[in-house]
């Protein structure tokens, strides 16, 4: 984990600038040696905001997201369907971070 600690507080200063508070901070290490950043405030059911880290290309995006919910759908043979909606949705890169942190086995 503290390789991930100069990604992590470069993601936590642009939180500061780029979304309300209170915010969250989530690192997910995964098995094969990779892992997922996020910084995140939710602004009620239907609307968050979020800075992700983008290892493939060492972007942190910002993700604004207006109008989730979900649909329902119900097959004859029982089987029911839910599918994440949104009415708009926003993305753009707020930094670069070289080289780019792509995990302990890469």
């Amino acid at each position: 984990m503290a390789p991930l600690a100069p990604l992590v507080d470069r993601m936590r200063d642009l939180a500061r600038e780029e979304l309300p508070a209170p915010r969250t901070c989530t690192v997910t290490l995964w098995d094969d040696g990779t892992f997922d950043a996020v910084v995140y405030h939710s602004m009620g059911r239907d609307e968050s905001r979020r800075l992700s880290y983008e290892r493939t290309t060492g972007e942190i995006v910002l993700e604004h997201v207006r109008g989730q919910g979900w649909t329902t759908e119900e097959f004859a043979d029982g089987e029911t369907v839910h599918e994440p909606t949104v009415e708009t949705k926003e993305l753009r890169v707020v930094a670069t971070v070289d080289p780019p942190y792509r995990g302990h086995d890469e």
